[in-house]
């Protein structure tokens, strides 16, 4: 397992770069909240921004690509998995956290980036595979921050099942109802993380 320091990234520089990058992203997730993603244009963003659109084409190329860069440098930042001192505290704090964000507007937007980039494929252009690279910074950045907490409930002691069982039993089903809507987002989340949280149906 890649540690924090280990994971690759997506260059971040200071200064002007990282004002332009942080315009742009909160013009499209602002855009994405007001009209959703459909028919949004690289000439919108760049008027909602003020950065020339010049600019957008020479850095992210086009509109897939500056979505998700934008949501997963959003997500990274402003949902982290909390230390709470215990591994059900971390987790219902995530959830919860995630519930919230998925249900506000534009919110699905960081999943159908997700879904768009392909993660699991293999070759086609560059602005494919660059795409396909940033989903991957995402998943591999998550699954650090996911067992950084296992690493900690461990070390006191909890039993914890691996990263990809949490995963599969927290993040599927809250998907699975932002997608279908078939129940709300925020109901028995303290179910679901008990759930998750049962080694070999215990």
């Amino acid at each position: 397992m890649k540690t924090a320091s280990s994971l690759p990234r997506s260059a971040r520089p200071g200064g002007r770069t990282a004002r332009t990058a942080s315009a742009v992203h909160e013009a499209v997730l602002t855009l994405i909240a007001e009209r959703g993603r459909d028919g949004l244009t690289m000439k919108e963003i760049a008027a909602t921004s003020g950065v020339h659109e010049a600019t957008l084409y020479r850095r992210w190329r086009d509109v897939d690509t500056v979505i998700l860069d934008a949501a997963t440098a959003r997500i990274i930042r402003d949902l982290p998995i909390p230390d709470t001192g215990s591994i059900r505290g971390d987790l219902l704090g995530w959830v919860s956290a995630a519930s919230a964000d998925l249900a506000r507007p534009g919110g699905l937007a960081l999943f159908e980036a997700l879904i768009r980039a392909d993660v699991r494929g293999q070759g086609g252009d560059v602005d494919t595979v660059r795409r396909r690279e940033l989903a991957q910074l995402y998943r591999e950045h998550r699954s650090v921050q996911l067992q950084n907490a296992i690493d900690r409930a461990r070390s006191r002691g909890e039993v914890v099942p691996e990263v990809e069982v949490l995963l599969d039993r927290i993040m599927g089903p809250i998907y699975a109802r932002a997608v279908l809507g078939y129940r709300r987002l925020d109901v028995a989340l303290v179910d679901l993380v008990e759930s998750a949280l049962r080694i070999n149906g215990r």
